[in-house]
C-alpha cells in the first residue's frame, strides 16, 4: 500500500486508525467495528486504501478507494 492509506490494528487494547506514513493514530474505539467503519470512511473520502489487520498484525481485508482513469 501507499503512503497515505489508512490502517485499521489493534494495540494497547483499543482499535486505532492511521495513515500510513504517519505517527499518531487519527482515532480510536474499544470495537473493531467501530474503528473499521470509520478506517472506511476516512480512506472513502481521501481516495486511498484501507488495510485492517487482526489483533496479531496480520492483514486480514484490503481494499482500494482510488479514482479510476
Amino acid at each position: 500500500m501507499a503512503d497515505g492509506d489508512v490502517h485499521t490494528y489493534y494495540e494497547d487494547g483499543l482499535w486505532k486508525n492511521r495513515l500510513e506514513g504517519g505517527v499518531r493514530a487519527s482515532n480510536t474505539s474499544l470495537r473493531r467495528v467501530d474503528a473499521v467503519l470509520a478506517g472506511r470512511r476516512i480512506a472513502k473520502k481521501r481516495h486511498v486504501g484501507h488495510v485492517v489487520h487482526s489483533e496479531q498484525g496480520e492483514v486480514e481485508d484490503e481494499r482500494d478507494y482510488r479514482r479510476r482513469a
